[in-house]
């Protein structure tokens, strides 16, 4: 879905909002505080269900208000969430509505590239498992059935865990059972896309790292060798002891190395930078080759990334065929790229909350 019209009401400091005519490239500036990144984090809203800022409601809902509402239409779809303070929403899809975010999110696939996207190397393993989640979702129709029916068995066992203290291993057998049934087919399901994945990652690393030598690998969560109900058997007493289950696909990982050591810990900030884009542009490749096209979220382009490395992220974006919202602090910089590689635009000027459409 490329959005031709935005909609946007009660979202930060931002004025009512009303966008038409958008273009696959969306270009919003103003100083620090004028609500840019407001308009990103109410797409983010809308695709997501959630703020990329906060997770508390009453944060990003305009002050003494109870809700928000973000609205977007492509040429084939209208699409509108209202977001409330308790965080309870109501989702509409061409006019009907629908009980799941994830209705909302097969439509609008969206990738965010922020200050914050770091984290993806730097911290844990949870943010490159949603990466790798978030791709499941959008290429294999089995995962998300497969991942609901292990998220209420693990909850379940963990339940059980926490509040007894001398459960016997025939006590947790039914969801032992039934984790294992359903972790070894997301365990196969996520093997077998990151396997794909690796061919789009190597290409995009030769264009924006060409003189580093780094490799994804796919680390299961539990012994796959001989297979998670081995592994929950044998770690039943420590389970009891921690209170909760230490082996499974909830535990799975992406562990990104370079022949030096892991590239959280000898990679520089700014290659850091460029390996989370080529990441995250290969995941838009494959879905491109699914015949999806992706939403994308720059946020501050200009902060972190050289001129270089703006420009091949601009132009590699527009080959994808992504529809691309970007802020700026710096639109002398961005309208140069655009202009070096021939790429329509709209400027939009925001400024107090206000978004007006900018002369070019």
């Amino acid at each position: 879905m490329h959005i031709t019209r935005l909609h946007i009401e009660r979202v930060r400091n931002l004025k009512t909002v009303a966008l038409s005519g958008l273009q696959p490239f969306n270009i919003f500036y103003g100083q620090n505080g004028s609500g840019k990144t407001s308009v990103l984090e109410a797409i983010h809203l809308l695709a997501t269900g959630r703020s990329f800022r906060t997770h508390i409601p009453k944060n990003y809902i305009q002050n003494a208000c109870a809700d928000a509402i973000v609205f977007a239409q492509s040429d084939t779809d209208k699409i509108g969430m209202q977001k409330m303070q308790s965080g309870e929403q109501l989702i509409k899809v061409n006019g009907d509505l629908v009980a799941t975010q994830g209705q909302l999110a097969k439509i609008l696939p969206l990738q965010l590239i922020d200050p914050q996207s770091s984290d993806i190397i730097d911290h844990g393993a949870k943010p490159r498992r949603q990466m790798l989640d978030w791709m499941m979702f959008h290429v294999e129709p089995e995962f998300y059935p497969a991942w609901q029916y292990y998220s209420r068995a693990l909850k379940q066992r963990n339940s059980l865990l926490k509040a007894q203290r001398h459960l016997s291993l025939s006590d947790l057998e039914p969801w032992n059972q039934m984790l294992s049934d359903y972790g070894e087919i997301l365990h196969r399901q996520r093997q077998a896309v990151v396997e794909q994945w690796k061919g789009y990652l190597q290409q995009d690393l030769a264009q924006l790292l060409p003189d580093l030598e780094i490799c994804m690998e796919y680390s299961a969560g539990f012994h796959s060798e001989t297979g998670l109900l081995n592994d929950l058997t044998n770690a039943h007493y420590k389970d009891l002891e921690r209170r909760y289950t230490e082996h499974g696909p909830h535990r799975a990982d992406l562990r990104l190395k370079t022949p030096m050591g892991d590239a959280d810990v000898v990679l520089s900030r700014g290659q850091k930078k460029l390996l989370i884009m080529a990441l995250k542009l290969s995941q838009i490749a494959m879905l491109h080759a699914c015949n999806k096209e992706t939403v994308v979220l720059l946020d501050d382009l200009t902060a972190e990334l050289d001129l270089t490395a703006q420009q091949r992220l601009i132009e590699r974006l527009s080959q994808l065929g992504s529809q691309v919202f970007i802020t700026t602090l710096d639109c002398d910089a961005v309208q140069q790229h655009m202009h070096d590689l021939s790429i329509s635009y709209q400027l939009f000027n925001v400024k107090d909350g206000s978004v007006q459409l900018a002369v070019q």
